[in-house]
């Protein structure tokens, strides 16, 4: 029995003794992630209004009643295209009246330079005297300038007629009409509201956001990339929200009033090797990442970049098809060998166990 015992005691002992020896020789498992290479862009999201670039409103000029709406809301027109007919009935009669005194005007000057002509001839034969003569140029100089007056005169009624009738100041689309048709207005009753057909976006900002934006930062959102045009003088609200306005290039166009939202790109580099940010540890007086180069770690310091959805742009750049370490870095022991597992490989590993 005693020899049975120290035996079992001697190959436990020998066991323990060869553990170690097996544990060293064994390679850590890590979680590998492969770099990316390619733009990467850092920016903050806020909720925006789509909004025409110019927008007027468009004030009645005479009195009247709302006779036509012919542009309906939405429809984009051209420069010129009617908007509104107001029917004022007492510049229609004024226009009546001064193109009745400029046809009258305009038969008497023909007829007083007429009879100046036959005045002429008579004159020439020695048969109308002089005095005669004199009075007839008279008379058709006075009636030439009657009838310049009263073509003046029609001239300025068809001008306040025009304003019976209000038309598109530029390209664009009607945003909201005013009034109905039937409506009795005066002058500087609100019509419509008109905006142009180029697009921008209204941002509000919190306060203390603006130390990182500035006039010429890129906006990209689902209307079109744009860049900040200006920045309100002040924040307003209780919020302390200041607006930016941004100019949109050609793009998508969306109707104005439609919200979406906007990302204002604050950094970016069109060619960046990117890590998670998982792969990042932060030393004492660096930061750094483990890079898996076959079955051993290396540690790369690095300078960090733009942020995008998890992922950090990183320098110096890193080959193409490098894998790094994501996670419990500083547990692992770099004089020891790896044994790469790749993010994907590991859930699917994951998940095949779990019952």
């Amino acid at each position: 029995m005693k020899a049975i015992i120290y035996f079992f005691a001697a190959t436990v002992l020998t066991g323990c003794a060869d553990a170690p020896a097996q544990t060293e020789a064994l390679p850590q498992a890590v979680r590998a992630v492969t770099v990316r290479q390619g733009p990467i862009q850092e920016g903050r999201r806020y909720l925006a209004e789509v909004v025409p670039e110019r927008t007027v409103r468009v004030l009645a000029q005479v009195p009247g009643t709302v006779y036509e709406l012919p542009t309906a809301e939405g429809l984009l027109v051209a420069e010129g295209a009617p908007l509104v007919s107001i029917s004022a009935p007492d510049i229609s009669a004024r226009v009546a009246r001064v193109s009745a005194e400029r046809a009258r005007a305009e038969r008497e000057r023909d007829f007083a330079c007429e009879q100046l002509d036959t005045d002429r001839v008579l004159a020439g034969a020695g048969d109308l005297a002089s005095v005669q003569l004199d009075r007839s140029e008279k008379g058709c100089a006075s009636a030439t300038l009657a009838a310049d007056a009263a073509r003046a005169a029609e001239r300025e009624a068809a001008v306040a007629g025009s304003r019976a009738a209000e038309r598109a100041p530029f390209a664009g689309e009607v945003l909201a009409q005013l009034v109905d048709v039937g409506q009795t207005v005066m002058p500087g009753t609100p019509l419509l509201q008109f905006g142009s057909r180029e697009q921008g976006l209204r941002l509000r900002v919190p306060e203390g956001d603006l130390a990182d934006i500035a006039v010429g930062a890129r906006v990209e959102s689902a209307a079109g990339a744009g860049e900040v045009v200006a920045i309100g003088a002040q924040a307003q609200g209780p919020g302390r929200l200041v607006e930016l306005t941004v100019a949109l290039e050609e793009g998508a166009r969306q109707r104005p009033g439609t919200a979406l939202t906007a990302t204002l790109i604050l950094s970016e580099r069109a060619a960046a090797s990117a890590v998670p940010e998982s792969a990042l540890v932060q030393g004492a007086e660096e930061t750094y990442v483990l890079v898996i180069e076959d079955d051993a770690l290396r540690r790369i310091s690095v300078e960090l970049g733009p942020r995008q959805d998890g992922w950090v742009a990183v320098e110096p750049r890193l080959p193409e098809g490098t894998q790094v370490v994501a996670g419990a870095q500083p547990t692992l022991d770099l004089s020891r060998p790896v044994l790469a597992v790749q993010a994907v490989q590991a859930v699917q590993a994951v998940q095949a166990v779990t019952p």
